[in-house]
């Protein structure tokens, strides 16, 4: 089985320089995102507090806020003292942080299906050639997830089916591919939740996901082309089919933002 060739990032464990008013909520989001992505996996620590603020160019105070809304929810642990830290305790996201960094403009749902088919194919593309064991391991894990609780709760539904794309996007080892990746599916679900909790079929999901994974397995990036397109169609037709409807969740919250 191919491994990534040395030199090659497998997500550096580095976080971009934020410049914000809301800056500790910028970093929640890379934080977030970084964890998702596997780059912190549960159990594991997060640099120090110094060590963070001096990569993503904020101030101690700026991530120690970051940090407490990260513990709030339930993310990270805090330990105090010399054998002290921040330890990752939970990869599944609560919606109250996945929608914490409001996007500068509203986006359409149809313009986001359009750049998630662009970054995805290519994320799909560079995964069947530098996926490693332990990446496609990882898909797997998250089929077994959603498997286990495609009856159940829909939050926990919609966390392992991202989980794949995440990994995958780990897979590809492009730092900025997989961080669009995580933009786009964030926005996606702001925009339209009726589709991922009410409306999307978890027995879908869970067959486009294996037959990627063994895609990628098979390093057949033909057959990851044609299974990945029919991936996306899914609800690129969904929203084909509501019309209007699917854009309804964005044009009444531009009405509450309107009367407060």
């Amino acid at each position: 089985m191919a491994e990534a060739k040395a030199g090659t990032s497998v997500y550096p464990r580095a976080f971009r320089p934020v410049v914000d008013s809301r800056a500790h909520e910028l970093v929640v989001d890379q934080i977030t995102f970084g964890i998702r992505s596997g780059a912190y996996r549960v159990g594991e620590r997060l640099p120090s507090v110094a060590g963070l603020a001096e990569q993503f160019r904020v101030s101690k105070p700026t991530i120690g806020e970051a940090i407490r809304v990260l513990a709030d929810n339930g993310i990270v642990e805090i330990k105090r003292g010399v054998t002290g830290g921040v330890t990752v305790i939970k990869d599944d996201i609560p919606m109250s942080l996945v929608g914490l960094v409001p996007e500068r403009r509203q986006t359409d749902i149809r313009e986001l299906l359009e750049g998630r088919r662009a970054v995805e194919m290519e994320i799909a593309r560079l995964a069947c050639r530098r996926a490693t064991d332990d990446d496609l391991a990882r898909m797997r894990e998250s089929i077994e997830g959603l498997e286990q609780h495609s009856e159940k709760d829909a939050r926990l539904r919609l966390h392992y089916d991202h989980l794949f794309h995440y990994a995958m996007g780990r897979a590809a080892r492009s730092d900025l591919l997989a961080y669009y990746q995580h933009q786009i599916l964030k926005q996606l679900v702001i925009v339209w939740p009726a589709y991922f909790f009410e409306l999307e079929d978890p027995g879908t999901v869970i067959d486009l996901h294996q037959r990627t994974l063994d895609a990628l397995t098979g390093r057949d990036e033909s057959a990851v082309d044609r299974v990945m397109d029919e991936h996306l169609a899914v609800i690129e037709n969904a929203v084909r089919d509501a019309g209007d409807e699917a854009l309804a969740p964005t044009k009444r919250k531009r009405r509450v933002a309107a009367r407060s």
